[in-house]
Formats: structure tokens, C-alpha cells, sequence
């Protein structure tokens, strides 16, 4: 469908079926609605338990992290060559090989050292329990902000340290402005060459305006022409895109799935945009409310989305994430997911290590400070800083949290949690069944999931289903 009027008119008509706007004040009044503020230190429920649930780290009292036969691995670059208005992540600036500051190269270099040892003691560490790395994702921060030598240098001592099950996949984030740089397409086809599968890179929106007002230095052009050089090195790359990143409306939502409808990347992931209470889009938000979308303008914005990718020939993994053809991200499931464990290293990186899912596991998180952390590693000190365990009461509520994503279903991995939490499983499948009258969750033949009404306020939803312990914390 090429023409805009058109389209709004076919993705307001759907909302109308779900009854929407009408429905709105009823779902306010049970606390759904969209919300501007972030769920979790990100764009969307990312981690469960959330990130901003965990609890100072005491080696003394805290439960041993115990890896099983196999974990992912993440890998945290910590730096970026702008400084974004809306990140939530751990970065600090730094013009790559050619920046003229010696005190930020020496930084970097500092920090890769940094992330060299801690490598070392947690290689170390899984060697001795026979854990093997069955997924790599290098992300940041920007990691194609290294040059290619020092990029071949992490490669080298991942490979190193790591028993690596061959074949795994492997996923490198980069930015328009690393990949269109001179070296950029050097560095890409280094990657390739190293086994990595998988780009991924934010172009956030291809509207000149709104990449300023977000603090991005590309252009829409620089976007453009990074996705055509990553499309001829990579089969499979992704792109994000942020709606209503700055003010936003259905207008703009249409001219980015206009240039998605000429790129026609394998993957995209489509966020709403929400602002930590730290960053200057929020203090934009608070202080001009009436500049950014209505909660009507945000909600025909996803339906647009949603109709759009679909003509397009693009299938909905979840409420933010579109796949062409065979593409997926088997990267998501290792990082939201207690059930698959996973080894984070550098500042800020979390991890989470659930033992056999019998005994209490243990979520954990390195220093969120690039300062914090370096000092930690050249002390000689763990650079972990917080903590929560997982016990049967996280497990159960990641059932719901990463489980209606898709379908969830009750295996014998969660009926062994329901037998042991009885009174808590009541409590949630009253909470599900007052959302399913409302039409915002489905009963499924291999389960229940959200409906399509519950999908447009996905994260919100979702958010609903964290521990007693987490919402006591973080409300």
C-alpha cells in the first residue's frame, strides 16, 4: 500500500476493531496505557529479573554462579564515536583510531585490558566446569569504533580463552557512521571473515531532525548508504529504528517504513521510544509534553508499523521485531531468558547462571561505571557489583515476562515451579485471567500469549508479570 492517507485510514480501522480508542480509559483504570518512562533501562522489557531490580553484590552471602554445560557470551565495547540523548547503556565518547585526544585513546586502550583480564578469569572459570560457548555477541557502545587490529586482538583472545562449540553464531553491533567510515567496510569484511553472521546497528530514523535533536551524527543519507554496504557483506543484518524518538507521529513512522520498503533489511526491530528519567529526551518530554505523540498517535503509529512490515513480506516475531524469510535473532532468547545461561564481561555486562533450575541461580551485573569496573580488574577484585538470585519465584514470573512474548506454555520445567509456589501461581493466573477478559491475553492451543490488542501495549503488559520482590523494589 503506497499511499499514506490509505494506509492510516487501514491501520485506524484495525484499531477501531480492537476498540481502540474507545477501550483506552477502561485500560487506564487498570493500569495499562503507554508509558514514556522505560521498563527496564531499555526501550522494552529486556532482562528478567529487571536490571534495575538487582541488589548490591556481597561475595560472602551471595549465591555461587554456577554455569552449566553451556552459556552464551556477551561482550561489552564501552564506547561510542556520539552520545546519544536517549541511550540507556554504559558508553563513553571516543572518535575511534583517528581521534586526536591521546587521554581518550589511552582510555580505550586502558579499558581493553581491562576486558582482556577479566576475559582470562572467566575463560579460567568455565574451562574448570567444562562450559562451552554456544553463542557470541559483541556489542556496546559501539565495538566497530576499534580499529581492525584491535578488533582481531579481541577475536583472537575470545577464541583463546573460550572453548567455543564451532559453528555457533556470532552477532557485532556497529553505527551508519562506523560502517560508512573509511575503514568501515575493511572492518566488516574482517568480521565476515571472523565467522560473524550477524549485524546489527541502530539508524533510530531516517528524519534529519530527529537524528540531530537524538544526538546521532549521521545524516539520513549516511544511514541509507550503511545499509546498503552492510546488505553486501552480510546476508543477514538488522537495523533498529525508534518510534516518537523526538516529538514523533504517524507522519514520521510512515517515511521511515517508506525507506524500510526500499532497504529491505532481513531484520528490524521497530522500538517505541521511552527515556530513562537521566536523559535529555525525558527532560524534552517533561518540559513539552504537548511536542511528543499521544498515546492514540503512538498506538495508530504500531498499527501502521505492524500492516506495513506485513505488506512488505515481513513476519512479527514479537511486538518489536519483523524478520524477512528464514532471518531471526537467536541472539534475544540467550539475553532475556533465565533459562539459557549467559556470561557477560566489560562494564555494565549482566549475566545470569540458573545451575540446574532446581537450586537458586544467580543474575549479576559488573560495575555499571567504565571507571568503576577498570579500577575493580586492576585491583584484582571481582568486577561484579549487583546481584539477585534466581529462585523459583523469578523463574515463575519469567514464564509469564519472556513466555507471552510468544506462547507460553507450561513444560515440565514450570509445572516443577508451580508445584513448589502454589499461592504465587494463583496470584498470577488471576492477574492473567483479569487481562484476559480484558482481550489482552489469548488461550492458544500449546498455551496462551498475547492478543493482538495486548501486543500494542506489549511492554507494559509484561511488566505487569515481575516477581512481588522485583515490583516491591521498583513498583
Amino acid at each position: 500500500m503506497r499511499n499514506k492517507q490509505d494506509a492510516l485510514a487501514k491501520a485506524a480501522a484495525a484499531l477501531c476493531q480492537l476498540g481502540v480508542p474507545e477501550r483506552l480509559p477502561q485500560l487506564r483504570e487498570t493500569g495499562i496505557s503507554i508509558s514514556r518512562e522505560d521498563p527496564g533501562r531499555s526501550h522494552s522489557v529486556v532482562t528478567q529479573p529487571p536490571l534495575h531490580s538487582l541488589l548490591p553484590y556481597n561475595p560472602d552471602t551471595a549465591h555461587p554462579i554456577r554455569f552449566r554445560n553451556s552459556t552464551g557470551l556477551y561482550v561489552h565495547i564501552a564506547f561510542c564515536e556520539m552520545m546519544c540523548t536517549f541511550c540507556h547503556y554504559t558508553v563513553d565518547l571516543s572518535l575511534g583510531e583517528d581521534d586526536i585526544s591521546e587521554s581518550r585513546r589511552s582510555r580505550v586502550e586502558r579499558y581493553l585490558d581491562a576486558l582482556y583480564r577479566e576475559i582470562r578469569m572467566r575463560g579460567k572459570e568455565l574451562r574448570k566446569r567444562g562450559t562451552r560457548i554456544d553463542s557470541v555477541f559483541i556489542g556496546g557502545g559501539t565495538p566497530t569504533i576499534l580499529s581492525t587490529l584491535q578488533l582481531r586482538q579481541l577475536f583472537n583472545i575470545i577464541r583463546s580463552e573460550f572453548d567455543i562449540i564451532p559453528g555457533v553464531p556470532w552477532c557485532v553491533e556497529a553505527s551508519p557512521r562506523t560502517i560508512t567510515a573509511p575503514r568501515g567496510e575493511e572492518k566488516l569484511r574482517f568480521l565476515k571473515e571472523e565467522g560473524v553472521g550477524r549485524l546489527s546497528f541502530g539508524v533510530q530514523s531516517f528524519d534529519n531532525e530527529v537524528l540531530k535533536r537524538a544526538g546521532r551524527r549521521q545524516s539520513q543519507d549516511e544511514a541509507i548508504e550503511a545499509c546498503i554496504r552492510a546488505a553486501s557483506i552480510f546476508p543477514n543484518y538488522n537495523f533498529d529504528l525508534i518510534q516518537g524518538l523526538y516529538k514523533g507521529n504517524p507522519d514520521e513512522v510512515w517515511d521511515n517504513l517508506q525507506e524500510v520498503g526500499k532497504i529491505r533489511p532481513p531484520h528490524l526491530t521497530y522500538y517505541h521510544g521511552r527515556f530513562g528519567d537521566d536523559k535529555q529526551q525525558w527532560q524534552w518530554f517533561q518540559e513539552h509534553p504537548e511536542l511528543f505523540e499521544t498515546e492514540e498517535e503512538t498506538l495508530l503509529g504500531r498499527m501502521l508499523i505492524w500492516h506495513r512490515m506485513e505488506e512488505l513480506g515481513y513476519r512479527q516475531t514479537d511486538g518489536n521485531r519483523f524478520a524477512r524469510d528464514h532471518n531471526n535473532d537467536p541472539f534475544k532468547v540467550v539475553r532475556t531468558s533465565v533459562r539459557h545461561d549467559l556470561l557477560g564481561v566489560g562494564a555494565s555486562a549482566y549475566s545470569h547462571a540458573d545451575a540446574d533450575g532446581t537450586v537458586d541461580g544467580l543474575f549479576f551485573r559488573n560495575d555499571v561505571s567504565i571507571d568503576g569496573y577498570m579500577t575493580r580488574i586492576e585491583n584484582g577484585l571481582p568486577p561484579i557489583a549487583t546481584v539477585r538470585p534466581i529462585d523459583d519465584e523469578e523463574r515463575l514470573a519469567a514464564s509469564y515476562v519472556v513466555g507471552l512474548r510468544s506462547i507460553r506454555t507450561e513444560d515440565r520445567y514450570v509445572k516443577g515451579v508451580i508445584e513448589r509456589l502454589p499461592g504465587l501461581y494463583r496470584e498470577y493466573r488471576v492477574l492473567a485471567a483479569r487481562l484476559t477478559d480484558l482481550g489482552l491475553i489469548e488461550p492458544v492451543q500449546e498455551g496462551e500469549r498475547l492478543s493482538e490488542l495486548g501486543r500494542l501495549f506489549e511492554d507494559e503488559i509484561l511488566s505487569l508479570f515481575y516477581s512481588p520482590s522485583v515490583r516491591s523494589m521498583v513498583g
